[in-house]
């Protein structure tokens, strides 16, 4: 997200919504959502952002069929030590992370381990890569 913003661009739906597409055809589960919703040390309001971003992407995964009661955001705030840099000298900041996984039955999943439905897990999202 371009700092000081909580709207999610038609890309980041679009992966988002790829990678819950992938995760319903795990079989015979729930889905769970953690989301970290950070900001920026630079930016602005840093706990209004983090609360909104969590907010939007909390009810965008909802539209997506996964149940509230199974999406957690969990706020982060984000220094210059925990962001990596790109080769210009530019920090790589990605305020949003999502992590899908099954909700099993009895809490065990070892049965999905061999099942071929199972997709592998998506690249990281990068929206503006640089040119190198």
């Amino acid at each position: 997200m371009p700092f000081n913003t909580t709207a999610l661009s038609n890309a980041n739906r679009r992966l988002i919504s790829d990678a819950v597409s992938k995760a319903k055809k795990w079989p015979d589960v729930q889905i769970l959502a953690v989301v970290v919703a950070g900001a920026y040390i630079d930016e602005r309001d840093l706990d209004v952002l983090q609360d909104r971003r969590g907010e939007v992407v909390k009810t965008y995964l909802r539209t997506l069929g996964i149940s509230s009661k199974n999406i957690y955001v969990e706020p982060y705030t984000m220094t210059r030590g925990s962001v990596m840099t790109r080769p210009d000298g530019e920090p790589d900041i990605r305020q949003i992370e999502i992590e899908l996984s099954p909700i099993c039955k009895d809490g065990d999943c070892r049965w999905m381990c061999d099942d071929p439905r199972l997709a592998p897990k998506l690249e990281p999202y990068n929206p503006d890569p640089k040119p190198q």
